[in-house]
């Protein structure tokens, strides 16, 4: 059904337009003359305005039946640094760069279905579901688009994003991810004349860290300590230091419990340094990035798809995820939505490559899902 010439084309043809977080136009016009080829109508929100990026979400449709369930396919038009000037190398089994860059697939694999999949739909003339494809930007930092897409212009309430590895991994559950960040404001001092009258930012940091449990908490919860920045010169007691933390977790439970372990130590922290000087100052800043994700198994889309993988002999597994995607932002907006991966492997990094056959597979597993079989 899926013409794999033009699948490899679209691909090929979208990876050789540059397109880094907030520099999507190039790609988005790309797509919307495709869309204006097949006569299917499109919008694009303003989302710009918010995520800083040259081109708003385009949001495109196709089927307005009524007693017809809207499915929704979504995205990203943007790639990681490292994706300017990509030279795709197409073999018998898959799809490189030259080595110099990343490749792309991530997620201009996911764009190339949907696009391949509203042909399909549009130019067979088949009966499917109704099928909103809302292609955003910004989601390498932060989810971006996702996260401030017009809502409004979405009626779907079950979705797909393509968006994750092998299609033979459907996922359905997806963690909450809050970033935090540990300020810690000490006593600024001369390190040489007067260091006991400073009190390190530092040193405090470090006996906090010592005490907050990172890594893998629980089978489902990580609590990372990803970047530390403090002090203003070598001769001078640290003043200030900033720790930046994630955690992620399938429990909002969990998530509480542990921010509150956290905060605990930060309150012991400040009990014992303002004795010494009532300046001294450490506090939390939370930040949710996106809420978590699970997805009925009787969902109409995860049934339709485990279907579809039944009839063409598709080893198909449900799965968790620590990974945040798009997904997360559509389900928190009211679309239950699954990742389905589209065969790329090695993404971010210039050993990235796409594996032909899931890639056609998976292709093949979203046109067959969104098709009314009587």
């Amino acid at each position: 059904m899926i013409n794999k010439k033009r699948l490899i084309k679209t691909f090929t043809d979208l990876v050789k337009i540059d397109s880094e977080s907030r520099n999507e136009i190039d790609v988005a016009v790309y797509i919307k003359n495709k869309l204006k080829k097949l006569g299917i109508k499109y919008k694009i929100d303003n989302s710009n305005k918010s995520t800083g990026s040259n081109h708003g979400n385009i949001i495109a449709k196709l089927g307005n039946k009524k007693n017809v369930p809207t499915i929704l396919l979504s995205s990203h038009m943007d790639t990681v640094t490292n994706g300017i000037g990509i030279k795709p190398k197409v073999t018998k089994t898959s799809v490189t760069s030259d080595g110099t860059t990343i490749l792309g697939a991530d997620d201009k694999s996911g764009l190339s279905i949907i696009l391949e999949t509203l042909e399909v739909l549009k130019t067979k003339k088949m009966k499917h579901y109704n099928i909103e494809a809302a292609i955003t930007t910004c989601e390498e930092i932060g989810l971006l688009g996702a996260k401030h897409l017009d809502y409004s212009l979405i009626n779907a309430k079950e979705g797909i994003v393509l968006d994750s590895t092998s299609p033979e991994r459907l996922v359905y559950k997806g963690p909450s991810s809050d970033y935090f960040t540990i300020e810690i404001v000490g006593v600024e001092a001369h390190s040489g004349i007067n260091p006991d009258k400073g009190i390190s930012s530092i040193v405090a940091s470090s006996e906090l860290i010592s005490k907050m449990k990172t890594g893998r908490i629980n089978s489902r919860t990580t609590i990372n300590i990803g970047k530390i920045s403090g002090g203003s010169a070598i001769n001078i007691v640290p003043g200030k230091t900033e720790i930046m933390c994630e955690i992620r977790s399938h429990s909002e439970k969990t998530i509480k419990i542990e921010l509150n372990k956290i905060k605990k130590i930060i309150q012991k922290l400040n009990t014992k340094y303002k004795k010494i000087n009532k300046k001294f100052n450490a506090k939390i800043k939370i930040n949710r990035i996106y809420d978590s994700i699970d997805i009925p198994k009787n969902s109409l889309i995860i049934k339709n798809i485990l279907k579809t993988c039944k009839e063409f002999k598709y080893k198909v597994d449900l799965v968790e995820t620590f990974g945040g995607a798009d997904a997360n932002f559509f389900v928190k907006n009211g679309v239950d939505t699954v990742n389905l991966g589209t065969g790329m492997r090695e993404f971010h990094t210039v050993k990235e490559k796409l594996i032909l056959k899931e890639f056609f597979q998976s292709a093949n597993i979203v046109i067959n899902s969104l098709i009314i079989k009587d």
